[in-house]
């Protein structure tokens, strides 16, 4: 089903916040940023984790998995995903090697836009169409 669905109310969405949304069998990230509501499809555009879980500050969505950082108003790759893991230089020989040949399999993995939607702001509802 394609068409303008409502899916949230300005109030709930305040400037600087994202949320999640589910319409019309998509899975939706909307964003209220410097220049407005902006909607995404709530999936990485690297390794398809949701959005939603990510940061979102300073125009930017980060996403939670390996990082990969997205521009809030067009949903441009800003960053790269990156593998970092904290105290790794603890963990065992064979492990550090995994780690490695994952970062260069990540490293293979092309990062795409986030895949906007349009959005409307009317009468204080957000509506998007899918």
């Amino acid at each position: 089903m394609t068409g303008w669905f409502r899916v949230s109310e300005t109030k709930e969405l305040p400037a600087g916040s994202m949320k999640a949304v589910e319409v019309g069998g998509a899975k939706v990230l909307l964003v209220n940023g410097s220049s407005g509501v902006r909607a995404f499809e709530d999936r990485c555009g690297h390794m398809s984790a949701p959005m939603s879980i990510g940061t979102f500050k300073s125009g930017v969505i980060k996403c939670a998995l390996h990082s990969a950082v997205f521009d809030a108003e067009t949903g441009a790759v800003r960053g790269q995903p990156q593998m970092h893991a904290p105290g790794s230089g603890q963990l065992p020989p064979e492990m550090m090697e995994a780690m490695a040949k994952m970062g260069q399999i990540m490293s293979q993995i092309r990062c795409e836009p986030l895949r906007p939607y349009p959005v409307a702001v009317e009468n204080g509802q957000v509506m998007v169409y899918v």
